[in-house]
């Protein structure tokens, strides 16, 4: 066993503070959203699931979730998202102050495009739609929305079109697929004849000269030489069994040249045979019985006997050629048609795999159109009843909302979508024509709430995630709730100043939390964490539905705290409202609210020598008590307004720790 190595002279003594680490790390972290709570954010992110899924809270509600690339934006959006599902699921089961018909629309940033209204109306349907498993179904409220602010003959006679043009499309791929399919059943004609450049083709036309000559030696020559050409081989291929044998055969004898070739052998071999008979002493003989001039014949060949040898042999030599000469022939031929015939098939197989294909993806196609074509004759159908009912509101189940659909405006049918679900989960009315009335029938399940949980808004660039979440905020209505992950400096460039992006982030979001401050754990901690191995499965966040922290009531001498802090941190309704808003999230579980009221006042406020006074203040302090600051007088008002809500002093510790926790709800901490 190996030694263990010295340490260096210039080592740094080890911080007894950090526990010693065992490596029970992966060879590789993934940089996953889902996981365990490594930075300890659920005691930060419960504050905001409560207010969430709080059946009092007010709606609607804009959240932003901000901090730097890679704090964890992603990853506390999720937990966020994972305990407003968990509070809900067992608000459903319990009684308590949360709703327990939460539902929740996830939207990719990346993916909503030039119409991000028309990504968030899809994604809120879909949400609706899906199923739940646990006998929610939202599916009648998603669809009753989606049709309610549609007059109903116009509805109708689109309904109509979209069927016929379902039918019309249908048809053409019905056709589209009979033509191939003629094609498949044609593919050797269409490739020797139709289909210039094929393999066959080219070599037909690169031999052209030798194939001409060997089509004039049998006889074929009429006519184009390469069509004939092809014939053959189109004849040969589709005979089947095109082997060298019965190509060979055939060209022996099936050709005219061949066949007077071979007669003519038959012929010389014949005379050879006949000839050779003389040298036989019977014919002779028979020769001398036929009288004199028979005799003086026989005598001559008797005589010359060895020219009958040379004539036997120039016949057979002659035969022999003639049958040379077929077989020559039609081994040439034989080849160049098996090779045709080679080619042929392989253009034929290559073919016939994309005819196949092509097959294939249309009676796809086909399928898909003929269930499209169906559920169009459908909507078709329940849009007729509605037009004749005068725009009864009953939707077409499983339909396609309009902004899904190419032919409609989808910007103004996802506004109108999303305003007609705000009213039916409010309960009233639509006003005007159509007499449409979008109070839910008992039947119908309506959720409490909504909530839009908006991810990688920093993939888009600054103007394109400025009008995602200038659109998100201008389409929530009542009981619609976003979450909204996004990095601000990199929102800041699609602004004119630092004034103006202040200004109108704080106008668009009523709640920020700052993902950067959030987290109790420091990077030594965390790689500790991650080096022992806490990177297992995903934590599920554990929610008490029976009570909430928020319920806690503001006593009166915070009441009285408040509102004399509240002129340092607000000038405009709007901030006040946001100031108590935050207090009541950040107070939950922080001993000290006076210092926190006073440190959320000072992080909120527009007075920069208020915020530098203060930090002045808690560097000269340590950790004693607070002195009265040389600052502004809503400063000192707010100071001597902290110490009487916590009769009696605020220490520079409880101050920097109250400023920690005020620093988890500001937008640009």
């Amino acid at each position: 066993m190996n030694a263990p190595l010295p340490a260096p002279e210039s080592a740094e003594p080890v911080d007894e503070t950090i526990p010693p680490i065992v490596d029970r790390a992966a060879p590789f972290i993934a940089d996953a959203i889902q996981g365990p709570d490594l930075l300890d954010l659920s005691n930060a992110i419960r504050p905001l699931v409560e207010v969430i899924a709080h059946r009092q809270a007010q709606t609607p509600m804009m959240i932003a979730i901000v901090g730097p690339s890679g704090a964890g934006k992603s990853f506390a959006l999720d937990r966020i998202v994972a305990g407003i599902e968990s509070l809900s699921a067992a608000a459903r089961t319990t009684s308590g102050p949360f709703a327990g018909e939460i539902v929740v629309a996830p939207i990719d940033a990346a993916a909503i495009g030039g119409e991000p209204a028309t990504a968030i109306a899809a994604a809120t349907y879909a949400a609706l739609t899906r199923d739940f498993g646990d006998g929610r179904n939202y599916s009648a409220l998603a669809d009753e929305a989606a049709h309610a602010g549609a007059d109903p003959h116009v509805a109708a006679s689109k309904a109509m079109e979209r069927h016929d043009e379902a039918r019309r499309r249908l048809e053409s791929e019905r056709q589209a697929r009979d033509e191939t399919e003629a094609r498949r059943a044609r593919v050797s004609e269409v490739v020797l004849f139709e289909t210039p450049g094929s393999r066959v083709d080219v070599y037909a036309r690169q031999s052209r000269s030798r194939i001409e000559a060997r089509l004039r030696r049998f006889d074929l020559a009429n006519g184009d030489p390469i069509a004939n050409f092809k014939d053959l081989v189109r004849d040969l291929a589709g005979a089947g069994g095109g082997t060298w044998a019965a190509v060979a055969l055939r060209a022996l004898w099936a050709y005219r040249s061949q066949a007077r070739l071979l007669l003519s052998a038959i012929v010389f071999f014949a005379l050879a045979f006949g000839v050779a008979q003389l040298r036989n002493p019977a014919v002779s003989a028979w020769l001398t019985g036929l009288g004199a001039p028979g005799a003086s014949v026989g005598a001559w060949l008797t005589a010359h006997g060895g020219w009958i040898d040379d004539v036997v042999l120039a016949f057979v030599l002659f035969g022999a050629l003639a049958l040379a000469l077929n077989l020559w022939r039609a081994s040439v031929f034989a080849a160049s048609l098996l090779r045709g015939v080679r080619l042929l098939n392989f253009d034929v197989r290559e073919r016939s795999r994309d005819l196949d294909a092509a097959l294939a993806r249309v009676n796809r196609r086909i399928a898909a159109l003929t269930a499209e074509a169906e559920a169009a004759a459908r909507h078709a159908e329940a849009a007729e009843k509605r037009a004749r009912s005068l725009g009864g509101s009953a939707p077409s189940p499983g339909s396609t909302p309009s902004f899904l659909e190419p032919a409609a405006a989808p910007e103004a049918a996802a506004r109108a979508f999303l305003a007609a679900l705000d009213k039916l989960i409010a309960g009233q009315p639509q006003a005007g024509p159509p007499p449409v009335s979008l109070a839910p029938s008992p039947a119908l399940q309506t959720p409490t709430r909504i909530v839009l949980a908006i991810d990688n808004l920093d993939a888009l660039p600054a103007g394109a995630a400025r009008a995602a979440i200038e659109t998100v905020h201008s389409l929530l209505g009542r009981g619609f709730v976003a979450l909204c992950a996004f990095d601000p400096a990199s929102l800041r460039p699609a602004f004119g100043d630092d004034a103006a992006f202040r200004a109108r982030m704080e106008r668009l979001f009523q709640i920020a939390f700052n993902v950067r401050g959030a987290g109790e754990v420091g990077g030594e901690r965390l790689a500790a964490r991650l080096l022992a191995g806490g990177v297992g499965e995903p934590s599920q966040p554990t929610m008490d539905a029976r009570e909430s922290s928020l319920n806690e009531p503001i006593s009166a001498s915070e009441a009285a705290a408040l509102t004399a802090i509240a002129p340092l941190a607000a000038s405009t309704p709007r901030a006040v409202k946001r100031f108590l808003n935050v207090y009541r999230l950040a107070r939950v579980g922080v001993a000290n609210r006076a210092a926190l009221a006073l440190a959320l006042a000072a992080e909120q406020s527009d007075d920069a020598e208020a915020r530098a006074a203060l930090d002045q203040l808690l560097a000269e302090s340590g950790e004693g008590p607070l002195e009265d600051p040389a600052g502004p007088p809503a400063l000192q008002a707010a100071l001597r307004a902290s110490r009487a809500l916590h009769l009696g002093v605020i220490t520079g510790a409880d101050m920097r720790s109250a400023t920690a926790a005020a620093k988890r709800y500001q937008l640009f901490a």
